[in-house]
C-alpha cells in the first residue's frame, strides 16, 4: 500500500501548474483552480478565515465558500505554520516562484497575514516539509529534506537556530506542538506515530498501535489537548481520534484507498469539534463534528461552489 501513496507524493510534487483544466466559473472571490495543499491553519481571532498554504500561492477562504489569493507571491509553499496567538503571523518554507529568492527559501515570516514576506532563518539552506510552531509562539520546529536533513528549531522572534539530533525521529510526514506544554510534540512518521517531551532532542513511539504504520498527518484539538486526531495508512485505521492523549484510538471509519491520504489536518482554535483536512490530490473538507461526518470545500483543487 505505502508504495502507492509515495506514488501520489511524488505526483504532488513534480506535476506543472499549467495544463490541469479549470472550473466553468469561479468560486466567489475569483479563485478557479490551486494545487497541492500543504498547509492549513484557521485564524487564531476569526474562526471565519481559513489559511490554505498550497504549490502555487497563499490562499484565504471566509466562511467556507469565498476564496481569494493574498498578497502577489505565488511560490510553493511546501510548509506552513500560523502563530497561535498573533493574527497575521505566518511562517512558511518551500521554493521560489520568481522574486529573486534562493531556492530553497528557507523560513520566511508575514506579518500582514501573508501580503508580504520577509526571511527569517536558514535562507538558501532548508526547506521544510513539516512545521509547527510551539504553545507559546515562540519556537519553531521543521523537518528539512534538502541540504543537511533532519529536524530544526528555530526562534520566532529572530531567527536563532539549531539542527536537533532528534535521536529517533526519520521519515517525517507531519508535525504538530501540543497547545499547552511549549516542549511537547507529535510526529506522524512512515513507521508510526513519535512523541518528544523535550523539544525534539528525543522520540519514543506514542502508541503501540500505530508502530510501523504510516502516520502521514496528526494534531492537537487547541482546545483540548486531550484529543488528537491522525491519519493512519491502514485500511483497518484511516482517519483515528484520540480523546485520552493518543493512550487509545478510535476509528471513524474514513479510509481514502490506496491512492490518497489525508496530508494536513487544522482542528479550530474556536470550535471544539471543528476540523479541516486536505488530501495529498488537493481535496479539502470540514467536519464541525470532530471528524464523523465532512462537507467538501473543493475537490482536486476546484472549489466547491454554492
Amino acid at each position: 500500500m505505502l508504495p502507492r501513496i509515495f506514488t501520489v507524493l511524488v505526483a504532488a510534487l513534480t506535476a506543472v501548474l499549467p495544463g490541469h483544466g479549470g472550473l466553468a466559473s469561479a468560486a466567489p472571490g475569483g479563485v478557479v483552480q490551486f494545487h497541492h495543499i500543504h498547509g492549513l491553519a484557521v485564524d487564531p481571532k476569526d474562526p471565519d478565515v481559513l489559511f490554505v498554504a498550497t504549490h502555487g500561492g497563499l490562499l484565504r477562504v471566509i466562511q467556507d465558500r469565498q476564496w481569494e489569493w493574498v498578497g502577489e507571491a505565488r511560490h510553493d509553499y511546501m510548509g506552513f505554520t500560523h502563530h497561535p496567538q498573533t493574527q497575521g503571523t505566518v511562517f512558511v518554507s518551500g521554493h521560489p516562484q520568481g522574486g529573486g529568492l534562493p531556492n530553497p527559501m528557507g523560513l520566511l515570516v508575514s506579518r500582514d497575514g501573508g501580503r508580504t514576506w520577509q526571511p527569517l532563518a536558514l535562507r538558501g539552506q532548508v526547506d521544510f516539509h513539516a512545521m509547527t510552531i510551539s504553545a507559546d509562539g515562540g519556537t519553531l520546529y521543521g523537518w528539512n529534506v534538502m541540504g543537511s536533513p533532519g529536524l530544526y528549531r528555530v526562534s520566532a522572534k529572530d531567527g536563532a537556530w539549531t539542527r536537533v539530533d532528534a535521536a529517533g525521529l526519520r521519515d517525517v510526514f507531519s508535525l504538530a506542538g501540543h497547545p499547552k506544554e511549549p516542549e511537547s510534540l507529535l510526529a506522524g512518521t512512515q513507521l508510526g506515530l513519535l512523541v518528544s517531551r523535550d523539544g525534539g532532542n528525543t522520540w519514543t513511539s506514542a502508541t503501540r498501535r500505530l508502530e510501523g504504520v504510516s502516520v502521514t498527518a496528526v494534531a492537537y484539538s487547541p482546545k483540548d489537548p486531550r484529543r488528537l486526531y491522525a491519519y493512519a495508512v491502514r485500511q483497518d485505521l484511516g482517519f483515528i481520534t484520540s480523546n485520552d492523549g493518543g493512550k487509545t484510538w478510535s476509528v471513524t471509519g474514513l479510509f481514502l484507498g490506496r491512492e490518497d491520504a489525508i496530508a494536513v489536518l487544522a482542528p479550530s482554535p474556536h470550535e471544539e469539534r471543528t476540523i479541516y483536512m486536505a488530501t495529498f490530490t488537493s481535496d479539502l473538507r470540514k467536519s464541525t463534528d470532530g471528524g464523523e461526518t465532512w462537507t467538501p470545500l473543493a475537490q482536486k483543487g476546484k472549489p466547491v461552489t454554492r
